[in-house]
């Protein structure tokens, strides 16, 4: 009987995969940056501890998911292995930058050009996975990364939905077995609290959510602990930003909309989504390609605009400065520089 194989720095997988360096860790594993022998190419390797066979079944349920889904914008899924029950690891594409979580960290707001600008192709992807009867139940910016595709002078911003750890296919979604509520609550449907079923609006409910986090600094239903966010997510409309560079009165009403309480209220697919946020660029005179989108440096703030106002602007960041290795200047200039900024 084969033997199982450690986790650890410089171990084989099945006589295929080598683990090089540990990159993330979290309650059920590891994400290791790892090389495929046979093709000499760098992967990423999700791990799972030893002696969980639910966190098993959980994690060959997502790479099964994943690997009916193709397209740019969601992580490619290549192998999964189980030895034993006791050792189980899903191979993925290693996907090189920065969450988008980390990027807000370090600019606190994104304006809005730029932040629908990414939206796109996100929406594009989750088309594609809710056709494949896919609800991902936990969009966030920490499960997206800006990723950085191409040699450069050709190298192009893409934006990557992962974990999809939580995902559901047709059945429906409820809360877990031992309680637990599926997602993350600042950008959870109402439906996701309540324990119905989720389907693909729930996903366009969080990525609005994660839309008004990019322009505002903040999610939309912040609140000091879950009980103050449940709350507010089932009874009080969103709050107009304190400051949001190029948020119009037209962008407020699509954010507002796909935050509606009922989901009947909401746009009923990613593309019909999509469809409104492109034509909302196009009338702002920006562009559709994600690769031509500039950045200015924000004005001043206007902090009294009405729900309804023409456009604000944005300036002090509400969320803190977290220095990271692979962040700072190059990172941002890249982005400058590939986006069509100066």
């Amino acid at each position: 009987m084969q033997q199982e194989a450690p986790f650890a720095m410089g171990a084989v997988l099945d006589g295929r995969y080598q683990l090089d360096r540990p990159l993330g860790e979290g309650g059920m594993g590891t994400i290791w940056v790892g090389r495929q022998l046979s093709l000499g190419r760098e992967v990423a390797i999700k791990s799972i501890k030893p002696g969980r066979p639910q966190d098993h079944a959980q994690l060959a349920r997502e790479a099964r998911l994943l690997a009916s889904v193709r397209h740019a914008a969601i992580v490619q899924v290549f192998d999964f292995s189980e030895v034993s029950g006791q050792l189980a690891y899903v191979v993925m594409e290693l996907v090189r930058g920065e969450s988008l979580e980390a990027h807000l960290d370090r600019r606190g707001r994104i304006p809005a050009v730029e932040a629908v600008s990414l939206m796109l192709p996100l929406l594009d992807g989750l088309a594609v996975v809710h056709d494949a009867g896919i609800v991902h139940r936990d969009i966030k910016p920490a499960n997206v990364v800006l990723a950085l595709e191409g040699v450069s002078p050709s190298t192009q911003i893409v934006p990557k939905l992962l974990d999809f750890g939580i995902a559901r296919d047709v059945q429906p979604t409820s809360l877990t077995i031992a309680g637990e509520l599926a997602g993350t609550p600042d950008y959870m449907a109402p439906e996701q609290f309540l324990g119905l079923r989720a389907d693909a609006r729930s996903d366009l409910w969080s990525v609005a959510a994660m839309l008004y986090d990019m322009l505002a600094g903040e999610p939309p239903f912040a609140g000091a602990n879950l009980f103050e966010i449940m709350r507010r997510v089932r009874d009080e409309p969103p709050p107009f930003p304190r400051a949001a560079e190029g948020l119009d009165g037209a962008l407020w009403r699509l954010l507002t909309g796909t935050l509606r309480k009922d989901p009947n209220e909401r746009p009923q697919s990613a593309l019909a989504l999509r469809a409104e946020l492109a034509a909302w660029l196009t009338v702002r005179g920006g562009p559709r390609e994600l690769r031509d989108v500039a950045m200015p440096a924000p004005p001043r703030p206007s902090l009294s605009a009405p729900s309804d106002a023409p456009t604000i602007t944005a300036d002090a960041a509400l969320r803190p400065t977290v220095p990271t290795e692979s962040a700072g200047p190059t990172f941002d200039a890249l982005i400058k520089q590939r986006l069509g900024g100066s």
